[in-house]
Order: structure tokens, then C-alpha cells, then sequence
């Protein structure tokens, strides 16, 4: 039995969590069967004595390998179903900035296409990383592209920011809510509790155990 089998077999959902959060637009096969390579990768370099789970350490593994793909194939695959995705965001996205008389956010995108703000985000960048990535530049008289700019194709920074998504999509829907008014709205937490139909001393203490629960388990992150 090919000794990568098992763990193929029970991280197959992280897998495809991955692609699904992050690389929305891109070909879903193709791109699993890259985040099976970093599996595997993460399975060989896996110490069991770490502090962290064995799901934690391969995320940034699979998100690594998965990124480095994307930023080094071309032409990248848009499925057609997020490209109608896509063509519904831009279409109330325009028909808001009509109303609004202002660009939107991607929450009110959200709640006008009945997505998630996450969702909205996604695709956006997915779609925005096609043009970008291929793009030419100028640098120094000498014409280049943009991917070749990119110095470490697995961008921790950008990690970074990614593991945070991830540890507010494991959040309740109400904590969810709370967390994205607050840092991505920019309210108060006055206006939060009138949203939310609370007190605003329940929106405090909430968001100070939000925010060490999301601390805390960041920090464990290998």
C-alpha cells in the first residue's frame, strides 16, 4: 500500500477547503491534485513530537504548493461557473454604485447576490490575479511580467492574512458577523449592538473572547 494513501484519503476535505476558500476560478481537479504533492511533502517533514496538529502544520503546505502552481501556470483555467459568478458580482456591483453613488463594499455585493462576503472577495481576486500576473512591466528599460517579480511563490505574508480568513470562517455565524462589522466596517461597537439586536457591553465581551480565541490559536500555528 502506497504509504500516502491513508493520509490522502483523510485530508482530502482540507484539500479541497483550500482550493475552495482561496483559489475559487481556478480548474478544482487540477489544482487538488497539486495540494496532494504539498500533502505529501508536509507528511515527510511532519515531526510527530510538534506542538501542533498534523491538519495544521500541512495547510501551509498545501496552500504553498497550490500558490506556486498558480503564479507559475499559464494560461490559468477559469471554470465557467465562476466566470457567472463573476459576471453576477460586476453586474451589482455596477447596479450599486448607481444607488449608492459610491463604489460598494464587498458585504453589501454580498447581501445583493445573496454570497458570502468571502466568496465575493474570492472571486474578485482570483479573477483580478489573471490579468495581473501577466501583466507587463517596466523595470529599469526592461519589459518583464509581474509573476516574475515575485520572489517566494508561497508568500507567508500573504499566509499570514490566510490563516487569520480561516480561523474567522471557523467562527459561529453570529461571532462571524460581529468580527466583520467591527474590523472590516469599521463600527462601533455601539453600532454593532444596535445591528445585532444586543447590548453593547454583550459585543465587548464577545469580541475580547473572539479575538483570544483567534490569537491564541494563531500562535500555535507552526
Amino acid at each position: 500500500m502506497n504509504k500516502y494513501e491513508d493520509i490522502i484519503s483523510s485530508c482530502s476535505n482540507l484539500i479541497y477547503g483550500i482550493i475552495n476558500n482561496y483559489f475559487k476560478g481556478y480548474s478544482t481537479e487540477d489544482l487538488y491534485q497539486v495540494g496532494v504533492i504539498g500533502l505529501m511533502k508536509a507528511y515527510d517533514k511532519y515531526k510527530k513530537d510538534k506542538s501542533v496538529k498534523f491538519s495544521t502544520y500541512a495547510y501551509k503546505w498545501i496552500y504553498g504548493e497550490i500558490y506556486s502552481y498558480v503564479n507559475t501556470s499559464r494560461p490559468l483555467k477559469i471554470s465557467s461557473e465562476s466566470i457567472k459568478i463573476y459576471q453576477r458580482i460586476i453586474k451589482a456591483r455596477n447596479r450599486l454604485c448607481q444607488i449608492l453613488m459610491r463604489e460598494p463594499t464587498n458585504m453589501e455585493i454580498a447581501l445583493a447576490t445573496d454570497m458570502h462576503p468571502f466568496d465575493v472577495e474570492s472571486i474578485l481576486n482570483a479573477m483580478e490575479n489573471i490579468d495581473s500576473l501577466d501583466r507587463i512591466i517596466n523595470d529599469d528599460g526592461k519589459e518583464i511580467s509581474l509573476i516574475d517579480t515575485i520572489s517566494d511563490k508561497r508568500d507567508y505574508d500573504k499566509m499570514d492574512y490566510l490563516y487569520l480568513k480561516e480561523e474567522i470562517n471557523n467562527l459561529s455565524p453570529l461571532e462571524r458577523k460581529l468580527i466583520y462589522l467591527r474590523f472590516f466596517e469599521d463600527k462601533t461597537q455601539s453600532e454593532v449592538s444596535k445591528l445585532l439586536g444586543t447590548h453593547q457591553v454583550d459585543v465587548s465581551r464577545t469580541e475580547k473572547k473572539v479575538l483570544k480565541r483567534i490569537r491564541n490559536n494563531y500562535q500555535n500555528v507552526a
